[in-house]
């Protein structure tokens, strides 16, 4: 979980790297526009001076790593990595190379418009086989960084932050084990899942999109294209402890917690509206997540889609009190096909 406060996210908007425009979804024609008169478009947008660099590296700020402080679950963990060296999954070092050559890639498929949610799923507990905990384990450092994360499409990619995969990356060296670091998916029920590879990193996002080991997948959870009004009730995935049980499973501890959406934020920190042309960089809502959550899906209270993606807390200058902040839901799309449109134009 990314504490940081305004200067901070501030001095972030000026070290992340993508072009700095972004194709907003609610509006077709901007879209269009933007296809057809890309040059002009992006040498006219201002994002109040925010200069982006080209070189597509993520420079994480310094935050508490989001590390699993379960002994027990950690020597599992390692042991596990050591053991099982496939050559369906990716090493540590492959994925986070990957980082960078699949940056801001777009897929070839169409993510769903799913803003009223599904029949099926009508109470939060329904979520929860959609969602995992992502381990890095690092096994020179005997270190676990760990993160949440949910499946989309048919449930064989996963969404998460990519600042977690830097804040692991730290701790690389030169040693034989770094080969041999890996990241595993823990699934509700304790199962452990391979990464495959990256399938795109939307990079000024924080946003990362994986391919689970070859014939793995898991129920996926429905995502609104569209950003929630001020106010809109919403559930957020808190992650609280990682375990190991005495028959030596893997268990996830978390809650729901309620919240609701207080503003969204620009690119480089200023006040932007929905409905409106404006950039929504960030999600401000009222619950300040734990560490862990990052990458943990926000849902719409009444629908239970996605509408924002977990990323970190600050301090509301106005009241003195931590908030939450977070990618609105509406960013993901950036990496997916629009429905309808010819591949020409996606």
């Amino acid at each position: 979980m990314i504490f940081i406060q305004f200067t901070l996210l501030h001095n972030y908007c000026h070290s992340t790297n993508m072009l700095s425009c972004t194709l907003p979804i609610r509006s077709l024609s901007l879209y269009l526009t933007s296809k057809i008169c890309s040059r002009m478009f992006i040498k006219a947008r201002n994002h109040s001076q925010c200069t982006v660099p080209t070189s597509p590296t993520l420079n994480v700020p310094n935050t508490e790593l989001e590390t699993s402080k379960d002994d027990r679950l950690n020597k599992f963990l390692i042991d596990y990595v050591l053991e099982n060296q496939s050559i369906s999954t990716s090493s540590f070092n492959n994925l986070f190379e990957q980082l960078q050559s699949k940056a801001n890639v777009q897929l070839p498929y169409v993510l769903p418009y799913e803003n009223i949610g599904r029949k099926n799923v009508t109470d939060k507990e329904d979520l929860t086989h959609g969602i995992v905990t992502i381990a890095h384990v690092l096994p020179s450092r005997s270190k676990v960084v760990v993160a949440s994360g949910f499946a989309i499409l048919d449930g064989r990619f996963i969404v998460t932050c990519a600042h977690t995969f830097y804040q692991a990356a730290q701790h690389l060296s030169c040693s034989e084990f770094d080969s041999k670091s890996q990241s595993i998916v823990i699934t509700d029920k304790g199962n452990l899942i391979g990464v495959a590879s990256i399938e795109s990193h939307l990079v000024r996002s924080d946003l990362v999109i994986f391919r689970l080991q070859e014939g793995q997948k898991i129920t996926s959870l429905a995502i609104d294209p569209y950003p929630a009004p001020i106010s809109t009730p919403l559930l957020t995935y808190d992650f609280r402890t990682a375990s190991l049980s005495s028959s030596s499973q893997p268990t996830i501890s978390y809650v729901w917690k309620s919240a609701e959406v207080l503003c969204y934020r620009g690119p480089c920190g200023q006040e932007a509206e929905t409905g409106t042309y404006d950039e929504l960089t960030s999600m401000m809502h009222t619950h300040p997540s734990s560490n862990g959550s990052s990458g943990g899906p926000i849902v719409n209270e009444e629908t239970k889609s996605v509408v924002g993606i977990v990323r970190g807390s600050e301090v509301n200058y106005t009241n003195r009190k931590r908030i939450g902040f977070a990618i609105p839901s509406e960013h993901l799309f950036e990496a997916f096909k629009l429905p309808g449109m010819p591949d020409e134009l996606n």
